[in-house]
């Protein structure tokens, strides 16, 4: 017997908590897989540490990139939810998977040709970039099951069943945490394999949550539940709507990640290795604390796609006002509780000297960033739900050329404290909240909104 369920989301506050939620913790689970596999390489020593920091953000612009697709792919998937269109949301996933299997395929091959020689432009000594491309030749294999998870996580949350989402994170997170543990010290049994232990580490728990949600997805039982057919036709119109609303959110999270990159080379090139790890734990705490920020940026496109798809566009700014409030209010609370306890979260990572206390100023920076940042994605997100991604595309191009510019000038030019340096988070979270505010004030958004 085939069940209708309603696709329409719920606005209210506990509706969007309780969109929100597991959205936060299935993000938070693997954040916290990378702040302890950062702990563990950082009780092998500082440089390895410091080198998890430069290849980490190198695998995070390709997995960026497939996170644009995934947003595009996202704000798709709820526009046809809210239309009621429900064969052509699983049709939007496959077309989906098609191109982000083939662009990873893209990925692997570059980095195998390239990964060295690029290590070696960006300043990492000899023997750094040995390691480094070694590590990076096994890690970026993981991109194949990346992709599919996140996609797959996608409609999940196109069909609000976001409560699924918590429990491919917790397979990942226990896979994850004990080989880490096992592979990186030889523990369990296992070959102690050091640095490259978490890439092997990483891509079993990604292969291993791909899995997971292909197998919450079958027993989901979409044909009965939702009165979905699947469909594996191949349709040049999907594939071309899902490349062109993509590529625009795919080129600015590259160019975005990647200018965070530039970031960790000007840091690895102009501070010492001492200061080169806070800035790894600073990147580790950012992705911690921005979970939160981004299930609320993910809950945005969603709620506001299905809004748009069932015609109630003028309810958007109570929405908007609504998430900002339950966001800024929630990261409120783990900033203070942060900056009360900094000692805590600082002696994970098992550093001497003046790792702490150079981490503590630069962590009242970062703290600050995560309240900037809890405002700037929503927003954005509300852009990217509106179908007009060339305009995200600019309004990205804006925060990342006042972000670089700024890095540049006080890590290169200047060469100020790292404190200063991070203070390039404000600038770039405040140059995307703006424009993206003004736009949808001002903007013509409200034109030709059917794809």
């Amino acid at each position: 017997m085939i069940n209708n369920t309603s696709l329409k989301v719920d606005t209210s506050i506990k509706g969007i908590i309780l969109l929100t939620l597991p959205i936060s913790m299935a993000k938070l689970i693997p954040e916290l897989n990378y702040l302890f596999n950062a702990a563990f390489l950082g009780h092998i020593g500082s440089k390895e540490l410091a080198l998890a920091g430069i290849t980490g953000v190198y695998y995070l612009i390709f997995s960026a990139i497939g996170y644009g697709l995934n947003n595009a792919l996202l704000s798709i998937m709820s526009r046809r939810a809210g239309e009621d269109n429900r064969n052509e949301i699983f049709s939007s996933l496959w077309h989906g998977l098609i191109l982000g299997l083939g662009l990873a395929a893209i990925f692997v091959a570059f980095t195998w040709a390239t990964v060295h020689p690029i290590m070696r432009w960006a300043g990492v000594e000899s023997n750094g970039a040995k390691m480094a491309g070694s590590f990076l030749n096994i890690r970026i294999c993981g991109l194949f099951f990346l992709y599919s998870l996140q996609m797959q996580n996608a409609f999940l949350i196109s069909l609000q069943k976001t409560k699924y989402l918590i429990i491919i994170a917790i397979i990942q997170s226990l896979t994850n945490l004990t080989l880490d543990y096992g592979l990186i010290f030889g523990q369990f049994g296992l070959p102690a394999l050091g640095f490259n232990g978490a890439a092997y580490a990483s891509i079993i728990s990604e292969f291993l949550g791909m899995l997971t949600v292909i197998a919450i997805i079958y027993g989901l039982d979409v044909r009965r539940r939702f009165n979905i057919i699947p469909d594996f036709k191949i349709k040049l119109q999907t594939i071309r709507l899902v490349f062109t609303q993509g590529f625009p959110l795919m080129s600015q999270l590259a160019i975005s990640t990647g200018s965070w990159w530039v970031f960790f080379i000007l840091v690895s090139r102009n501070y010492t290795y001492e200061e080169q790890a806070v800035s790894q734990t600073m990147r580790n705490l950012f992705g911690l604390g921005g979970v939160f920020s981004w299930a609320f940026g993910s809950s945005a496109n969603t709620i506001i796609s299905n809004l748009i798809g069932q015609g109630r566009q003028e309810e958007i700014f109570a929405i908007i006002k609504k998430m900002v409030i339950i966001s800024v209010s929630g990261m409120s609370i783990f900033v203070v509780i942060l900056n009360l306890y900094p000692g805590l979260f600082l002696g994970l990572f098992g550093q001497s000297g003046d790792f702490v206390n150079i981490g503590l100023s630069t962590l009242r920076v970062v703290s600050t960033a995560m309240i900037i940042l809890c405002v700037g994605v929503i927003w954005l997100n509300a852009v990217v739900a509106t179908g007009k991604t060339n305009i995200v595309f600019w309004i990205e191009f804006l925060g990342i050329v006042s972000y670089l510019v700024y890095v540049w000038i006080v890590i290169e030019v200047m060469k100020m404290d790292l404190e200063v340096a991070w203070m390039s988070e404000w600038i770039y979270w405040i140059m995307l909240f703006l424009p993206s505010f003004f736009y949808l004030k001002y903007g013509n958004w409200r034109e030709d909104l059917k794809y």
